[in-house]
């Protein structure tokens, strides 16, 4: 336990120029005293680690020490095979680079470990595409490239980018300061030069991207990870979660059950839909319209009976749908639909 900590203190002090006994303790969450004799033992070792004293002091490495990745262990030369994906390398056109340095990675990690790495890299795929093509404008093309050399260039960038409900643009001069792959997706973190909140802005809505001449400010650092998961877990708080009893058909198990939060079948209460083949069910979604969403792809292969709510709201949105194609009569048509869900037992 002890040698793993020492190694990760290594790779901390070889990432960053120099770090505080308190920020070591803290990430290798043990206390200060701990990390000072950790820092005589590497020391004694051979390690060329010293200590500065003063407000701008802390424990550094000799500039230039390099550690042999021959100390990897066998579970982080796996894991380092196993997570990655040349999704995001070849969406930022880096794709034969990354393949060329896995070779020579792979030659570095120790030969007890290497082909067990190998074969990680052979076995485990990760491709967040999915099935399905992408949106057009989801894919790569010139506005990533503009976005993704101001990102790195660290320089400002103007951009022309539409509402996320409705088709109107606007234009803001901002400070990117990073790219986030999510799902198939990719999304710009920035801030407004007028403003130090951060944003997170889908590429497939920028229309138009021009890289500025000015600097963007990197005065404060942004952990862009640490900001994602944080504006993630804002964006799931807003919702209402829904629970629905449902009966659903049985061809339909395996799409409930990947399409919902969660999905359990319990006892009947009330008659099933005519015909066989239905079981009643206990659906979880992240929201009402989440809910209503996956009660359409399920079409007449399902069919709510808790919370009236949902049945209301599902019905009204069928309605609304129909008028726009129920000629020559739509509101007839509409009319018969409300009368009928309103009916006691539906």
């Amino acid at each position: 336990m002890r040698a793993d900590r020492l190694l990760s203190m290594i790779w901390l002090l070889r990432a960053n120029d120099r770090l505080s006994a308190a920020d070591l303790a803290e990430r290798l969450e043990v206390s200060r005293r701990t990390i000072l004799r950790d820092v005589e033992a590497l020391s004694a070792a051979g390690v060329p680690v010293y200590c500065e004293r003063g407000p701008h002091g802390g424990v550094s490495l000799l500039p230039g020490y390099r550690i042999d990745v021959t100390a990897l262990s066998s579970e982080e030369s796996r894991a380092l095979f196993a997570g990655v994906t040349t999704w995001g390398a070849e969406s930022l056109g880096l794709g034969d680079a990354l393949a060329s340095g896995l070779q020579k990675l792979l030659a570095a990690v120790p030969e007890t470990h290497r082909s067990q790495s190998s074969e990680v890299s052979d076995r485990i795929v990760v491709a967040p595409q999915g099935w399905l093509p992408q949106p057009e404008r989801e894919r790569i093309g010139e506005t990533f490239r503009i976005v993704q050399g101001a990102v790195l260039a660290g320089h400002r960038l103007s951009m022309t980018f539409r509402h996320k409900t409705r088709s109107s643009t606007q234009t803001a001069i901002v400070d990117p300061h990073g790219l986030v792959s999510a799902g198939s997706s990719w999304y710009l973190c920035s801030s407004r030069t007028d403003d130090e909140e951060l944003t997170f802005t889908k590429l497939s809505r920028i229309d138009v991207a021009e890289v500025l001449p000015e600097a963007c400010d990197r005065t404060r650092k942004i952990d862009v990870a640490t900001a994602w998961r944080a504006q993630r877990e804002k964006f799931l708080g807003g919702f209402a979660a829904v629970t629905a009893t449902t009966w659903v058909r049985e061809t339909r198990w395996s799409d409930v059950h990947e399409w919902s939060i969660s999905a359990t079948e319990i006892e009947p209460i009330g008659p099933s839909p005519p015909g066989d083949g239905w079981v009643f069910m206990r659906l979880e979604f992240v929201d009402d319209l989440h809910a209503m969403a996956i009660m359409l792809r399920l079409g007449a292969d399902a069919r709510v009976e808790t919370p009236d709510s949902l049945r209301v709201n599902f019905t009204n949105y069928l309605v609304d749908a129909l008028s726009l194609y129920a000629e020559p009569n739509p509101r007839e048509s509409a009319t018969y639909l409300r009368h009928e869900s309103a009916k006691p037992g539906h």
